[in-house]
């Protein structure tokens, strides 16, 4: 009876737990105020293979207040009878209906057979010295016995679950989903079994020399698995089977103490994925626009390579070679001649006509053809100059406009940049400020630090826990030996029956109480082994919030797994070099009043806007001063052909050459004079032109390496986005996801638990709640013994009849 009664309360010990997390709401009442909790217990029998044999179902009705209620409880109908009396029961539509009336508190209980399928599976296999073999065969055998126990929650199904993708996006995914289920297996071994080994049991005396066992199952994911799988091997001699006790229970996954840190963890997890997700990807749009601007930059300095490179060619290929030609002939011909010219006509022509005639036949008529056309080449070179100097300032136009273009392009990207800058500081300091709160597991205060704590603790509340159990165990087997041994004296006590009954109600009620310590001392290793898996638990924790904690599992190359602690840093490093390559970036740009000293592209450009004006105000001068020479040259065209005519026709008469000689002689002065200033502006114009052609050359040089370096600024950027602040986008996408997920699985099981865990249903109103109390069969020979024992007592039974016939005849 012992053994029973402590199997009957293990039952349902599991029920209240989940009752109080419930609560009692008031149910609608006739009159007054009722409120109405329901427990569900169900009992199930199957063999020692787990084959399901019968079960039944205990339903009781806990009422307080005061009033009358009108009760419509869902039930099973087979069998149903009532435990509180020998009334029948009104059911209506599968549910059993009652109107009770409560003055304070009031039980109303029922039993009958359970007609549905268990939420749990059990299959148990057995192999005796290595052998698969059926728990039958090894009865009475010596040899090692091993026991295997599969328990499968078969509530599964497959739903759409919702979770936020990383983006603010909110994502379905299929997931299997069952109701969340907790138990316990509880079997002991005879004092027969020697050597017990287990890895899954948590193993203490059960105070008459054999072993307790008990295995503790999480029968849902992603805290547990839907299969919970374990056993024992053991050396044994009249081998039996022992019997096992499993006790099981839905829970929410979000409520229950046990879980709803682990489901608070991922739920955190997933926001962090959110979070991560965020912070990168707007560090990724930077970067992007970083890679913008970059391009405008190359598209910019390309246009600017091209217009110098055309600025050089004309320069180096026309321009210079145009005025250098120019100069010399000024200088070489036509400034010494009209010299000559003025000399000859004053100091020569003017004294003498004579002289005149005579050198007008002979040398000034020859010497005017060779100034004609002299002057008809220098008419030609210039009118060629002045069409080619609209063209060189044209392009000086252009170069300056596409410099400007491109000193608004540094200026808006460098503005971009210096954003960038200022907003980097707040996100490091972010950074820091969580990985600070953190910390680490000897930093108080952090959040490694309080989980560490909170393992401490909970491992070292399992160890007080299993020694308490341990003494209770230790007390409640010298309490049961001293009760034996009071027992035996039953007979030396007074042998009034009135006595004796006394006497063996006493030490009844000391049975009991010794039964009760055996409870306590199972509650207690049922403690010791919840904070084990909580220790355990928050040691998992730990290594999914930094990798580096002794302990946590390591990759396949043997390297620390990363948690979220390594991973902030990853940022943070990121943010330094991103940082850094902005810095250098603005550096090597400049400033508004940089100059071609500071060695910078904005310094760089304000260099060639400069040198682009000079040059531009150069060629106004030297356009008007080539429109002056054409138009001078043109004239000397004329009047050299007029004076090679002249000359011929003075030849004839040098009488009216006199006259006529005055005139020339002011006018050679004057032409000797405009020559010679146009000698020396050709010699500036040559100079001038030649600096500009080693500007232009030097710019376009310039603007080709500008341009082959730009292309790199691109693709770096470009490269940082694809294989930097991206990837990180992915992985927080990822971590949202994968706890997102897992997270929304939880959700879904515990609004399964809160709507199916119950087997039949608590009354309208009502708060309920159902436990599940399966007993394995063991196998230990008996069964034959008991039916021969059986048939024995019916033959003695019938020979009783018998005599007493026999000896009522004799009598009459």
């Amino acid at each position: 009876m012992r053994r029973t009664t402590t199997t009957a309360v293990a039952a349902v010990i599991l029920v209240p737990l989940v009752v109080a997390a419930g609560g009692s709401p008031a149910l609608a009442a006739d009159s007054g105020d009722v409120t109405v909790s329901n427990t569900e217990t169900v009992q199930a029998r199957l063999s020692a293979t787990g084959s399901f044999q019968g079960a039944r179902v205990y339903e009781q009705l806990a009422l307080t207040g005061h009033g009358t209620a009108t009760i419509a409880n869902p039930v099973s109908t087979e069998g149903l009878r009532n435990l509180d009396g020998f009334g029948g029961y009104k059911v209506v539509d599968g549910k059993l209906v009652s109107t009770l009336s409560v003055d304070g508190e009031r039980r109303e209980r029922s039993l009958s057979d359970y007609d549905k399928d268990l939420p749990l599976t059990v299959e148990v296999t057995y192999t005796f010295d290595g052998e698969t073999v059926q728990p039958g065969a090894v009865v009475g055998k010596a040899g090692t016995l091993g026991v295997h126990y599969k328990v499968t929650n078969v509530t599964g199904k497959t739903q759409d679950v919702t979770y936020d993708d990383g983006t603010g996006t909110m994502a379905t995914a299929s997931a299997e989903t069952v109701i969340p289920m907790i138990g316990q297996l509880v079997t002991v071994l005879p004092s027969t079994f020697t050597d017990v080994q287990s890895d899954e049991a948590g193993m203490a005396g059960d105070g008459r020399g054999g072993t307790r066992m008990q295995f503790q199952m999480t029968l849902f994911p992603p805290i547990g698995s839907a299969t919970a799988e374990f056993g024992y091997t053991a050396e044994v001699s009249h081998a039996v089977i022992p019997k096992a006790t499993l006790t099981s229970m839905p829970v929410s996954p979000l409520e229950y103490p046990s879980f709803k840190g682990g489901a608070a963890s991922y739920q955190a997890g997933a926001q962090k994925g959110v979070d991560l997700t965020a912070g990168a990807t707007k560090i990724d749009e930077s970067v992007l626009q970083l890679h913008d601007g970059a391009a405008q930059l190359l598209a910019g300095l390309l246009q600017l390579r091209d217009g110098a490179a055309t600025l050089s060619d004309g320069l180096n290929d026309s321009a210079a070679p145009g005025a250098a030609q120019l100069a010399a002939g000024l200088n070489d011909k036509a400034a010494p001649g009209a010299e000559k010219l003025a000399a000859g006509l004053n100091d020569k022509l003017a004294p003498g006509a004579q002289q005149l005639a005579a050198g007008l036949t002979k040398d000034a008529a020859p010497g005017a053809a060779a100034l004609a056309l002299g002057a008809s080449q220098l008419d030609t070179g210039l009118a060629d100059a002045v069409k080619k100097a609209p063209a060189l300032i044209t392009g000086l136009t252009d170069v300056d406009a596409g410099l400007t273009t491109v000193e608004a392009g540094l200026t808006t990207m460098y503005g971009g940049l210096t954003d960038m800058s200022n907003s980097a500081p707040a996100l490091t300091t972010g950074i820091a400020t969580l990985k600070a709160r953190i910390g680490s597991i000897t930093t108080t205060g952090t959040l490694l630090g309080t989980l560490e704590q909170l393992r401490v603790g909970a491992a070292t509340a399992a160890a007080g826990s299993t020694q308490l159990s341990l003494n209770a165990t230790g007390l409640g087997t010298s309490l049961d030996a001293s009760v034996t041994e009071l027992d035996k004296l039953k007979a030396s006590v007074d042998p009034d029956p009135a006595a004796q009954l006394a006497y063996a109600t006493e030490l009844a009620t000391l049975s009991a109480k010794i039964d009760k310590l055996a409870e306590i001392s199972a509650g207690n290793a049922t403690l010791a082994d919840n904070l084990g898996v909580v220790a355990g638990g928050l040691a998992q924790v730990e290594c999914g919030v930094s990798g580096a904690r002794a302990g946590c599992p390591k990759d396949s190359s043997g390297n620390v797994v990363p948690g979220v602690l390594e991973g902030v840093g990853s940022i943070e490093a990121g943010v330094g070099l991103l940082l850094g390559g902005i810095n250098q970036v603005r550096a090597g740009m400049g400033d508004a009043d940089d100059t071609k000293a500071d060695l910078t592209a904005r310094g760089g450009i304000h260099s060639l806007q400069a040198g682009v004006k000079e040059l531009r105000a150069g060629g106004g001068a030297l356009g008007s001063g080539l429109g002056q020479l054409s138009a001078g040259a043109t004239r000397l065209n004329a009047g050299a052909g007029s004076l090679s005519t002249g000359l011929t026709t003075a030849a004839t008469g040098s009488a009216a050459l006199a006259a006529g000689l005055q005139d020339a002689a002011a006018g050679s002065t004057t032409l000797s004079d405009g020559i010679e200033t146009a000698a020396e502006g050709s010699d500036e114009l040559a100079d001038g032109i030649e600096a500009a052609a080693d500007g232009s050359t030097q710019l376009s040089e310039g603007l080709v390496t500008a341009s082959e370096g730009a292309p790199k600024l691109v693709d770096g950027t470009q490269q940082l986005s694809d294989e930097g602040t991206s990837q990180v986008v992915v992985s927080g996408q990822g971590t949202a996801e994968d706890f997102g997920v897992k997270y929304a699985v939880l959700s879904a099981g515990a609004e399964r638990a809160q709507t199916e865990g119950m087997a039949y249903g608590a009354p309208e109103g009502a708060t309920g709640a159902t436990a599940y109390s399966i007993e394995i069969a063991g196998v230990d020979g008996t069964g034959a013994s008991s039916v021969g024992r059986l048939i024995l007592a019916i033959v003695l039974f019938a020979g009783g009849i018998g005599l007493a016939t026999l000896a009522r005849r004799r009598f009459v």
